[in-house]
């Protein structure tokens, strides 16, 4: 199941998601809501999240447990890029969103800096929403990333 009404995903989302996850079939493929940024994704059942960014030539992986310390699946600090879309994705799973994992491709053509993180947690969300089934609108991703950012900004 895909959501491609906006247009085109970026070719190099394309070519990350199936670098870094070679033999998987994206069950998702969408733009953020008012963003110039896209993802792909996949369930996995590993209860391991990774994100995979090639506009930042960078990727990481969590674990739920890991995630709620700001720390990745190897015990080191989240990079300052993968704050907002792991604590989306903390979010969504303690507000009972049930995803055992996930494998996940971004990229966009959002400026650098504040905007380009925000749009990243915003279809981080959306993925999320759309791999466990459940409806969403831009409001409520908003919500969500504003809550989740208030949170970081608190610890």
């Amino acid at each position: 199941m895909t959501n491609l009404d906006a247009g085109d995903p970026p070719l190099r989302l394309l070519a990350a998601f199936f670098d870094n996850f070679p033999g998987q079939t994206p069950e998702q493929v969408l733009q953020a809501p008012e963003r110039d940024m896209w993802g792909m994704a996949t369930q996995r059942d590993s209860g391991r999240f990774t994100i995979v960014a090639p506009d930042l030539a960078d990727e990481v992986s969590v674990t739920l447990e890991s995630a709620r310390y700001g720390q990745t699946a190897f015990n080191r600090s989240l990079p300052a890029w993968a704050r907002f879309p792991v604590g989306v994705i903390v979010a969504l799973a303690d507000a009972g969103l049930a995803l055992p994992g996930a494998d996940i491709a971004v990229a966009g053509e959002e400026p650098a800096g504040p905007r380009y993180a925000y749009s990243l947690a915003l279809v981080v969300a959306a993925l999320v929403y759309a791999l466990t089934g459940r409806p969403y609108s831009a409001a409520q991703l908003v919500a969500l990333v504003e809550r989740t950012r208030r949170a970081q900004l608190d610890t």
